[in-house]
């Protein structure tokens, strides 16, 4: 086989992943404006099911019970029967992908332009959130999920608590330990809660890119912490803050990905391949040197088998994180073992779906044919369109 480390099982916590390829987690914007799950957002997943990822993150499941327009939501019992739907379509299509979802809790913004900051909340509401990840993961293991990813990166919550930004005096802000406290404070419930045998995965900010966030001196330290405490993998992401936000306009939300930490989340044209692997190998070889085995997943802008395979045998990463790839070609990792790299359509990272997430839109790919909400099957290069990349697209 030409991808022989992309296509090798990996055991986690009793669980195997078939291959490294982990579709990671993306808003589609296809629930229903409550939360639950339609029938386009299955149809969605099953699509992206068939491609032969090992492993898929289910998007984003909001956990408090704040209004979040087109956001799943499993911030109580009746999103459960859904979720459950979702899983019994995917494994309908295929049972071998492993299924987890992330759960996040979120910081509160307004069209006002107000936004809500950890400062804000007072010391007795932080036992609520670390109960709301706990009742969320419990809902979770009912609709029966395969693992779970606890989301501390981009502008949310924990993500916030982790970060330099957090001015909070201390037990909760202040010094990296009391900016962990939190975090540890979730995670250890989150654990209490699906026991000793079920893999519990965070996704973290290897750099907020924002003056005063966290950076590779942070995060790498962040990571080695998690990993004593026994997190299962830690994905790799970065930006996507607050604190350089664009001025929202009038009677407009602040928006997190509009700012130039938010370009660094999904890394567009003009960013090179493999942006973001330096911060995974800096975390991986950080947690090994502390003693550690825990697998580390890389992600931003790996476009080709290749440069997945390269990452894998340069020991950068143990997962290959793939989002827009795989929502442009879900069946990227299927044509990587085929040897068909060259029917893979690729992601130009003209970042259309971004733009599509902050309009609160249902999110697309620019190189589908108009007006369908999952790539074709089957899906060549002849059949893409041109993307939206602009017209003075160069170096």
């Amino acid at each position: 086989m030409k991808y022989q480390k992309l296509f090798t099982p990996l055991t986690i916590r009793g669980l195997t992943f078939p291959n490294r390829i982990m579709r990671t987690s993306m808003v589609s914007g296809l629930a229903t404006e409550e939360g639950f799950v339609t029938d386009a957002l299955k149809e969605r997943y099953q699509r992206e099911a068939g491609g032969g990822a090992g492993s898929i993150v289910v998007e984003a499941a909001v956990i408090l019970p704040s209004r979040s327009s087109y956001n799943l939501r499993i911030s109580d019992g009746s999103f459960v029967d859904g979720l459950r739907h979702l899983m019994d379509a995917i494994r309908k299509v295929n049972p071998q992908p492993k299924v987890g979802i992330q759960i996040m809790h979120f910081l509160k913004i307004a069209r006002s332009g107000w936004r809500q900051k950890v400062e804000d909340f007072k010391p007795e509401e932080l036992p609520i959130i670390v109960e709301q990840h706990v009742k969320a993961a419990g809902r979770a293991l009912s609709a029966g999920f395969d693992f779970i990813e606890i989301h501390m990166a981009h502008a949310y919550t924990l993500s916030s608590f982790l970060s330099r930004s957090n001015k909070r005096s201390h037990p909760y802000g202040g010094r990296l330990e009391n900016r962990l406290r939190l975090p540890i404070e979730v995670y250890r419930a989150v654990r209490e809660t699906v026991g000793d045998r079920y893999p519990l995965g965070v996704r973290i900010n290897g750099e907020d890119f924002t003056i005063e966030g966290n950076t590779l001196l942070q995060s790498t330290r962040i990571a080695r912490r998690l990993a004593r405490l026994g997190v299962d993998y830690i994905s790799v992401s970065a930006g996507s803050r607050f604190e350089d936000a664009a001025t929202p306009a009038p009677n407009t939300p602040p928006d997190p990905m509009s700012g130039y930490s938010g370009h660094r989340m999904s890394p567009a044209w003009w960013f090179p391949d493999r942006t973001h692997s330096h911060l995974a190998e800096a975390i991986h070889n950080y947690v090994r040197a502390g003693g550690y085995d825990v697998p580390i997943v890389t992600v931003g802008k790996i476009r080709t088998p290749l440069q997945a395979e390269q990452l894998l045998e340069e020991n950068k990463a143990d997962i290959i994180g793939l989002c827009r790839p795989l929502l442009c070609d879900p069946d990227w990792p299927m044509k990587a073992r085929e040897g068909r790299e060259k029917d893979i359509v690729k992601c130009t990272g003209c970042n259309w779906c971004l733009e599509a997430d902050s309009r609160y839109e249902k999110v697309t790919c620019s190189r589908w044919p108009k007006g369908v909400l999952a790539a074709p099957s089957p899906f060549l290069p002849s059949m893409a369109g041109p993307s939206e990349l602009p017209e003075d697209a160069s170096l």
